[in-house]
């Protein structure tokens, strides 16, 4: 059954029923159908609610990136500029946001400021071009904010997306799963020591109990720049094995 039909205030007898509590109790299957399906395709989901006059679309690839995303729970993706890799990331927490109520997702960074301006640079962008998204967030005074330095998200079904500095401020915070931006400028020992450990507790389900194998528990997305570690390497250490065949390529 599709959303049009389930919000459809008329009957065959043009008689109002109206969205009583009583006939979403009676479309709870349907609705866990859609749900499941589109966890594992999120692609068509935007393309259901970006509506018939939104200019937005998807190349292939990044189907393929955002699917590939939302189906596992470990991602390392290395791809140059220009390729929406920060995008389709942010894209991706929004939607495990809505998809998974009560999930607690945060971005980190290098460093704090960067990673405030991304989030909101992204979020800012998606929500501009697909309102249906925009039309999720908490947008009351006070509950979802933004600085240059801090940004959090706060979604109408409990979930939430804000920023998690890799320092010792962050010890012993809970979050459900997260995105690492540009990993490879995180300090490796924080990222292992404190932002990890944060994703231990999987997400609170709404009976109140957790269910550990949701893909959403301990979700970990690395995203980086292709090329900098080789730019790094040719300048720094010019005469290490790496340098050296990294020139003859």
């Amino acid at each position: 059954m599709s959303l049009a039909n389930l919000i459809d205030l008329s009957n065959k007898y043009e008689k109002k029923i109206g969205l009583s509590e009583e006939r979403l109790k009676h479309q709870l299957p349907h609705l866990r159908t859609m749900v499941s399906f589109f966890r594992e395709y999120p692609d068509l989901l935007i393309d259901y609610i970006k509506g018939p006059n939104s200019t937005f679309h998807f190349y292939f690839y990044q189907r393929v990136f955002i699917r590939i995303v939302m189906r596992h729970r470990y991602v390392y993706a290395t791809f140059p500029r220009a390729f929406s890799k920060s995008f389709l990331s942010m894209m991706v927490l929004m939607l495990r946001a809505i998809l998974y109520p009560n999930s607690h997702l945060f971005v980190t960074t290098g460093g704090k400021e960067q990673a405030a301006s991304i989030t909101i640079a992204k979020v800012e962008e998606i929500c501009k071009l697909i309102p249906a998204l925009s039309n999720e967030i908490n947008w009351d005074r006070g509950v979802s904010t933004k600085s240059k330095d801090n940004v959090k998200y706060v979604f109408k079904n409990g979930s939430s997306i804000d920023i998690l500095a890799a320092t010792e401020r962050s010890r012993g915070q809970r979050r459900t799963a997260g995105l690492m931006e540009e990993c490879v400028l995180i300090d490796q020992t924080a990222l292992n020591e404190i932002i990890i450990p944060t994703t231990n507790v999987d997400r609170l389900l709404p009976d109140g109990t957790r269910h550990k194998e949701e893909i959403v528990n301990k979700s970990q997305i690395y995203i980086t720049t292709a090329g900098l570690k080789i730019f790094r390497l040719r300048i720094n250490y010019p005469n290490c094995w790496e340098a050296k065949i990294l020139k003859s390529c």
